[in-house]
């Protein structure tokens, strides 16, 4: 057995945890920059309690930048970079979902060197510039999906190329994740749906992928059994704090597995979707693309998929992985097509094209190399989700 497992971020979990930020911000220096959405933090109240906390224990600025939307974009990492650099900014705070989370990441890289976020991405022939610096950055999410408070993973996209890529490098890690629970109750069904699924295809697709990392496959493993009975109690009891709470630590061991053994084609064939439809949210696309591409993918690593079937409760067989995984998003009320999601056919040539461009780094690691062909093919099943 041989691994490497390497995850510089302090974690902090736990219900109440949001008010220990003003503390640990503390050691980073005085003056703050907050990265968040537009909406959900104002009403919920997380984002008052945490500038409250800022401020008693001695943050001297505290600015708010609320531009971050779904998907959120390289043109918004580049502004609120510049108000980093002009405002002498110690530190970042990213508060809520994956999309606030990435941006804060990425602005710690682009605001503490040289260049524009999209220089940063790592295309299949890699960035065009290396990072050599950031400033520290705490994650907090307002969601369980992600697992972006504890990885090195920003998800950038690109209006103007169409284009949805990843900053990956070691510097944009988070140095301090506050996952607190409670924060999550104030995600509706639909949402508690699809960042739950996002968890679990981190963690499917970690566990079977060709990488090797028992460690991380352990994770993947937990995480796993956890969603598979928690995340149905999240949707049907919202205010279960029980299954807030478990759901949050199963995004954050999915999130860990993903850091240290990537993901595979069904993140690789989303990406274009939502790019190209920023629209679609990112837990939907691969909603409704998963059935499919695991349909094609088990027979690559029959004994990862037959653990899969038994880990959600089905007869250790390869091929019970795809009744398991249809059943389940069936179960949670995301057993979505492409056609439902807005995805029009005549941009499937598109979509399958981008894929083998953008993300063909994916398809040595994936259970069974695809050719272009086979993910056009995907690209129509998935259409009807027959």
């Amino acid at each position: 057995m041989n691994f490497e497992f390497y995850l510089p971020v302090e974690v902090i979990f736990g219900t109440g945890s949001l008010k220990k930020v003003g503390e640990i911000g503390r050691r980073f220096g005085y003056r703050v920059l907050v990265v968040t959405g537009r909406r959900s933090t104002k009403e919920n109240g997380a984002i008052q309690t945490l500038v409250d906390s800022l401020k008693k224990n001695g943050a001297e600025e505290v600015f708010i930048f609320d531009q971050i939307d779904p998907n959120p974009t390289d043109k918004v990492v580049n502004l609120a970079s510049e108000l980093v650099v002009k405002e002498k900014i110690d530190y970042i705070v990213g508060l809520g979902g994956g999309s606030s989370l990435d941006s804060a990441k990425a602005i710690s890289i682009v605001s503490s060197n040289e260049g524009y976020c999209w220089d940063y991405v790592n295309y299949p022939e890699g960035p065009r510039l290396i990072p050599f610096l950031n400033r520290p950055v705490i994650c907090i999410p307002t969601t369980a999906g992600t697992g972006s408070e504890v990885n090195r993973y920003s998800v950038i996209s690109n209006p103007i190329r169409k284009e949805k890529m990843v900053i990956s490098h070691s510097l944009n890690y988070p140095k301090v994740a506050i996952v607190d629970p409670s924060l999550t109750v104030s995600m509706d069904r639909r949402l508690t749906a699809k960042t739950g699924v996002d968890a679990l295809m981190h963690a499917l697709e970690s566990l079977t992928n060709r990488l090797s990392n028992q460690l991380a496959e352990e994770l993947a493993i937990r995480s796993i059994q956890i969603i598979r009975d928690w995340l149905p109690v999240a949707i049907e009891e919202p205010e279960n704090l029980k299954a807030r709470s478990y759901m949050s630590y199963a995004a954050m061991l999915a999130g860990i597995a993903i850091d240290r053994k990537r993901v595979a084609l069904i993140h690789g064939m989303e990406h274009p979707v939502s790019a190209h439809y920023p629209h679609v949210a990112h837990g939907d696309g691969l909603a409704a693309l998963a059935v499919a591409v695991m349909e094609f993918n088990y027979r690559g690593n029959p004994e990862k998929y037959a653990l899969f079937a038994e880990l959600m409760g089905y007869p250790s067989h390869p091929h019970m992985a795809v009744k398991a995984l249809e059943d389940f998003l069936q179960r949670v009320g995301m057993r979505l097509s492409l056609k439902e999601l807005g995805v029009e056919r005549e941009k499937l040539d598109r979509l399958a094209e981008d894929v083998y461009m953008l993300s063909r780094g994916l398809f040595a690691i994936n259970p069974v190399e695809p050719t272009p062909e086979d993910v056009q093919r995907l690209y129509e099943r998935s259409y009807e989700g027959y």
